[in-house]
């Protein structure tokens, strides 16, 4: 990724992709990838691939897959559930002590979903077109990503791709691997 402003949008378009799918999921993916310019087709493809599904099935996957799957949810999308097997872990404890750095606030039970993880690097990215604080948002970033999205993004993306039946969400697994090609697959966390 590149310039400040197209890393604010890939970095928001994935936080979008991650919210439950409801009236606003859509148009709100639309408008991020209307202003994303490298690789634009890879998120107008999948954009498209939300917009070929009923609603219900994608409320149902995204169901099924991030918030109560049975017999277990195949993909948390908390990294201190994924990592720790538990809400609001150390994992969680860690992200929020980075957000308060920038002067974030985020609702305890979010703090750690990958939304908000991409909200926050969509943030710093933004930050990183203000010369004054471009540097300090730079490092926060490649730390944020090093120390805690490089720690489960991997294993989340492969079983994204296993779990999901329906293309949008293997879609949105391949796309965020070809996004973070520096977050090589390692062994699951124990």
């Amino acid at each position: 990724m590149s310039h400040p402003d197209q890393q604010a949008f890939v970095f928001r378009f994935f936080s979008l992709s991650f919210a439950y799918p409801n009236e606003a999921f859509l148009p709100a993916l639309k408008r991020t990838a209307q202003n994303i310019s490298s690789n634009a087709s890879l998120f107008y493809d999948l954009t498209a691939s939300f917009e070929q599904e009923e609603p219900e099935q994608l409320q149902a996957e995204y169901t099924r897959l991030f918030i109560n799957g049975y017999p277990h949810t195949p993909c948390p999308p908390y990294e201190s559930v994924f990592l720790e097997k538990r809400m609001l872990g150390k994992a969680s404890i860690e992200v929020q002590a980075l957000y308060q750095e920038w002067d974030m606030t985020v609702e305890a039970g979010l703090t750690d979903h990958i939304a908000t993880e991409f909200e926050f690097l969509s943030f710093l990215a933004s930050a990183g077109r203000l010369k004054s604080v471009a540097k300090a948002a730079g490092d926060a970033s490649e730390r944020f990503i090093k120390e805690h999205l490089n720690r489960w993004l991997p294993q989340f993306i492969v079983d994204l791709k296993t779990a999901a039946h329906l293309q949008p969400y293997k879609q949105l697994a391949t796309l965020l691997e070809h996004a973070f090609p520096q977050c090589p697959v390692q062994n699951p966390p124990t």
